[in-house]
């Protein structure tokens, strides 16, 4: 499944410093038929940029984070804490800890499969986890059922392991994005009649297909143009190998593998089904903040997503508005693509970098400790 897909961001746009994408695919014999490349070749590059590089000290693999928690706040948030300290003596504390400004716990993974907790401090902390950790759900009866799949990857699981081979019954895949969109090209390539519901019009000026050139995107245009053209309607029977729905909803799963779909006018269908696929967004896992994170968006009382309600950040920085020494990247402050994370690590590296020097500034000018 995966070698049918290509990475919306160039490849040389998602390049690392220092070694050329282009020049690394040479060195591996890759043939790059066009500037677009598959997903796990970008990984591969990585993976090796980091070795190449001598980075491996500065990485932890198979490592879960389950707390980020902030040392000596101010005196209202650690009242409780601090009442038997005397305020001369917390403020020597203070000094001897000022870079201790992050606690964070997790445990590692080793070879074995058991869990090694371990405990390390921060000056500063980065958010780069992306948004995938949590897929979006419907929210649906039914929707738990084992056929109703909620990620690309179960999916194409599932078409690799032969499941849907000899079965007549369509896939219900759901959504109007581009994994929608990848899902649908997924099911059509393997001869897997599609049934595709969607809420938006094909005329929606929103849809993400409207956004991407014909002749760099071509597959996606192709299935815009099957969401247009290849359209249900109420005196016709489901196209052979793909139908769309649009301004449509599911109502609800049954347990014999059928599913209840509803127009925005209110008409029901009830259809069989192969499998569903639900792919109408994620929403990052920020469990181990205080919170889960959302004192840190736009709306604080709302959770965390890519779209509606980001991380807020200055701008240059990278910074947390909301926070001092957190940091935040890529789809948790809205930008989705690759290629984006560059820029948002440049920024959180150069403002550290101002910080550095400014301290080395004051140490030299006699500044004590050097604790600006």
């Amino acid at each position: 499944m995966e070698g049918s897909m290509l990475t919306i961001s160039f490849g040389n746009w998602m390049e690392l410093p220092g070694l050329k994408f282009k020049d690394w695919a040479s060195s591996k014999r890759r043939n790059l038929k066009g500037d677009r490349v598959m997903p796990e070749e970008i990984a591969r590059y990585y993976k090796h940029y980091v070795k190449v590089m001598g980075l491996q000290k500065n990485f932890r693999e198979n490592t879960y984070i389950t707390s980020v928690s902030r040392l000596y706040r101010d005196q209202d948030d650690s009242d409780s804490q601090d009442r038997d300290i005397s305020t001369e003596h917390l403020q020597i504390e203070k000094s001897k800890f000022v870079k201790r400004n992050w606690e964070i716990r997790g445990y590692q993974q080793i070879t074995d499969g058991s869990p090694v907790p371990f405990c390390l401090f921060a000056e500063n902390v980065a958010l780069a986890t992306g948004t995938l950790d949590s897929p979006a759900h419907l929210e649906v009866e039914g929707e738990d059922f084992p056929f109703v799949f909620h990620s690309m990857p179960e999916f194409g699981t599932a078409i690799s392991k032969g499941k849907f081979h000899g079965k007549v019954d369509p896939v219900l895949i759901v959504g109007s994005g581009l994994t929608a969109a990848d899902a649908v090209l997924c099911a059509y390539n393997s001869n897997i009649p599609v049934i595709h519901v969607f809420r938006r019009r094909v005329t929606d000026a929103s849809l993400i297909f409207k956004q991407l050139p014909k002749k760099l995107y071509p597959e996606y245009h192709k299935v815009y143009h099957m969401m247009c053209t290849q359209s249900y309607s109420a005196d016709s029977n489901l196209l052979p190998d793909y139908t769309s729905f649009p301004e449509h909803h599911v109502l609800s799963f049954m347990s014999d593998m059928k599913c209840v779909l509803q127009s925005v006018s209110g008409l029901k269908k009830i259809f069989k089904l192969s499998a569903a696929v639900v792919l109408i967004g994620s929403h990052p896992n920020l469990s181990f903040l205080k919170e889960q994170g959302c004192y840190l968006g736009h709306n604080s009382s709302q959770p965390i997503t890519c779209k509606n309600n980001p991380v807020e950040i200055d701008a240059y920085t990278y910074e947390c508005v909301k926070e001092a020494n957190l940091f935040a990247l890529g789809p948790l402050v809205g930008d989705n693509f690759v290629r984006f994370l560059k820029g948002g690590a440049l920024g959180v590296t150069r403002c550290l970098a101002v910080r550095q020097k400014k301290k080395h500034l004051f140490v030299e000018r006699g500044g004590g400790d050097g604790i600006a």
